[in-house]
């Protein structure tokens, strides 16, 4: 009798690893093709980790009082739904899925755009409603037999659990011997900055988020810092020009004796970033430096904004700003969604620490550590001119208002300082109505900073005031619905430009004041075929993220064209470059796209693309723009290291309050709150 029971207490187990391994297979296969369309071709390594996981819960589920068990499997059966459900509303909503460090934001975002989650819910309802199949089969199988509920199958869930040690090692040893390089399996189960998407397409849902908390338990190879090499001499007009009347080159950097900085510390990440910094020549002063310094500088961050918001006949004024000034013919936007990382390398010229195990935003995070060459506290500590912030939503939301007086601007958000007609989105035309007399002034420099609003999504006239209140002026436009609204909320953008611009003229400043404008991310609110609608062309992985960057300069007599390559980290370089701020370029990832060296735009998924290669790091594909044997040796390889030394040094830089110490000031508390 007693060998009886234990076979039906073994069976149980076994039964119940079957039904969470079938529901976590069932799950993760519903969600590649609701995300990403289809069924990776690594799905095996999601299905083998899995087993794992199913272990687990059938163990927790067997060790359960019997009375009990039931109502916990549908408790954790309905936690698994609301997991697997949240991932894919947000994904329909902000294009990605969201990571454990935005499991707080990602709240806070459906909570504020609820509105737009429950139309997206409807929209999708199909995905919806297959997504509970698992609970109501766990439903099923009570109403069937309730004694499978009854014998504590522990011993059989633990010889699965065993079992799913064995095949977890045996995976980690196939990511092994499928190679170690960047942008492999192995790369992407190792690295701790990586994106959730990216390792979820890989690996599963489940696995993306037990390594975002607990790390890799497999060890990394370590990146290799990339020592610049050094900028170009210039050389003699005439050959018969002595060498040593050559003018020496001049470096944006400042002073430092990185062996007496060694001495003061034993800390090893700052001893890193001390070595790192004095392995650099950093980037070159150049023509353009200084040439706008004494111009009033205007930075605008734009909610979604990109080329496709440019309509000659529908938003003039964005038309003219972007057709004058400095043209930059190969910008990138880095940035699929998430507004808070596009601020944030745009404002500091460092990308987002995007470690799997932090827990805070790197805008938030920066709110207790000194940011001097942010633009707010440039102006202020080396000119004495005071910056001025607006955002018109709530300062809360993102943390706004901490990190961006931080910054140095003195901010006035909706409810705190402006008020306006709609809520959702505000108008940035109200916005800038109740903004410009706070600083422009025909006799002295000023400095503002806006983070805009009214291009949010999502693009429906139901739902967004401002794509409503504009509609008529695009509703024989040939476009599609959302199409349409997505202008009709950046005429909003443009009259905001429009008043401002006229307020310029009006002080008599315009012809000194400089418009810099960029959006915060890829408009993830459009389809790719409503974007491809509007841009003209069909749009592929590397020419969606194909932006704008307006740099308006008023006065200037002639177009300057930029060739480079460059994305959201080289704005804040640019600027320091040309206004001729003090300021060290080995600290920023983002280069000035005046100097020498490389030029590069870089993708979050760092995927990268230069004037001679586009390189895709999810499929490995690599574009040639030049004879590949006229490549110099090493360069892909080397443009790799680059770009990856670039993420590791901008979360360094960050996590260590690196400008702390090279300034001479006390050690900040920096609050990214890791796993």
């Amino acid at each position: 009798m007693k060998k009886l029971v234990n076979r039906s207490s073994i069976a149980s187990g076994l039964l119940w690893f079957a039904f969470w391994l079938l529901s976590l297979i069932y799950w993760e296969i519903l969600l590649q093709f609701a995300v990403f369309g289809k069924l990776s071709s690594t799905f095996g390594y999601a299905a083998g980790f899995s087993l794992g996981f199913a272990g687990l819960l059938a163990l927790v589920s067997m060790l359960l009082p019997r009375k009990i068990r039931f109502w916990g499997m549908a408790l954790l059966s309905l936690v698994l739904l609301f997991l697997y459900g949240s991932q894919m509303v947000y994904r329909f909503i902000f294009g990605t899925l969201y990571s454990v460090s935005q499991m707080g934001m990602g709240g806070n975002a459906l909570t504020s755009f609820w509105k737009e989650t429950l139309m997206t819910m409807w929209e999708n309802i199909a995905w919806l409603l297959v997504l509970p199949v698992p609970f109501a089969a766990l439903i099923g199988l009570r109403l069937l037999k309730k004694k499978w509920f009854d014998p504590s199958g522990w011993c059989g869930a633990l010889c699965a659990l065993l079992l799913a040690a064995a095949v977890h090692l045996l995976l980690l040893q196939c990511l092994t011997a499928a190679g170690t390089g960047y942008y492999t399996d192995y790369y992407y189960y190792t690295t701790g900055q990586i994106v959730t998407n990216q390792a979820a397409s890989r690996f599963g849902l489940l696995t993306a988020l037990r390594l975002e908390i607990f790390g890799s338990e497999v060890e990394a190879a370590p990146v290799q810092p990339v020592v610049e090499e050094p900028a170009v001499q210039p050389q003699a007009t005439e050959p018969d020009v002595p060498e040593e009347t050559q003018p020496p080159v001049e470096y944006n950097v400042l002073e430092l004796d990185f062996d007496e900085l060694n001495a003061m510390t034993e800390d090893e990440a700052i001893l890193a970033l001390n070595e790192y910094c004095a392995g650099l020549t950093g980037t070159n002063k150049n023509e353009y430096t200084g040439m706008l310094s004494d111009y009033n500088l205007i930075v605008i961050c734009a909610e979604s904004f990109s080329t496709a918001a440019i309509q000659k006949d529908v938003t003039p004024t964005l038309y003219k700003l972007a057709s004058e000034g400095i043209l930059f013919n190969n910008f990138y936007n880095s940035y699929p969604n998430t507004t808070t990382d596009g601020e944030y390398s745009m404002c500091l010229g460092l990308y987002p620490d995007s470690s799997r195990n932090k827990a805070s935003s790197s805008m938030y995070a920066s709110r207790n550590i000194y940011l001097p060459y942010a633009l707010g506290n440039a102006f202020s500590e080396q000119r004495g001119v005071p910056g001025y912030g607006y955002h018109n939503y709530q300062g809360f939301y993102y943390g706004r208002d901490e990190s961006h007086p931080n910054m140095g601007y003195s901010m006035k958000f909706a409810e705190d300082g402006m008020k306006f007609t709609y809520h959702w989105p505000a108008s940035d035309l109200e916005m800038m109505e109740q903004s410009v007399a706070d600083y422009i002034s025909s006799d002295s420099q000023f400095h503002a900073y806006y983070m805009t609003f009214s291009g949010h999504y999502q693009y429906h006239r139901g739902t967004n005031m401002i794509a409503n209140s504009n509609y008529d002026q695009v509703a024989d436009l040939p476009y599609s619905e959302g199409s349409k609204c997505y202008l009709s909320c950046h005429i909003e953008l443009d009259k905001a430009l429009a008043y401002l611009l006229e307020q310029l003229e009006d002080a008599g400043v315009a012809d000194k004041t400089a418009i810099v404008l960029a959006g915060d991310h890829f408009p993830y609110g459009l389809a790719d075929y409503q974007y491809s609608e509007l841009v003209g062309y069909e749009i592929d992985s590397f020419s969606k993220f194909k932006s704008s960057l307006i740099f308006w300069v008023g006065g200037l007599e002639e177009n300057i064209v930029v060739d480079e390559y460059c994305c959201n980290v080289d704005i804040l370089p640019t600027i320091l470059n040309l206004w001729g701020f003090e300021y060290d370029s080995r600290m920023l990832a983002g280069t000035d796209v005046f100097s020498d060296g490389d030029h590069v735009a870089v993708l979050v998924d760092r995927s990268f693309l230069t004037d001679k290669v586009w390189l895709n790091t999810n499929t490995g594909e690599i574009v040639y723009l030049t004879d590949e044997s006229e490549l110099p040796p090493g360069y892909i390889d080397r443009m790799i290291q680059l770009v990856e030394t670039k993420f590791s040094i901008s979360a360094s830089i960050l996590q260590n309050g690196y400008y702390n110490f090279i300034y001479g000031l006390e050690a900040p508390t920096v609050d990214m709150k890791t796993w």
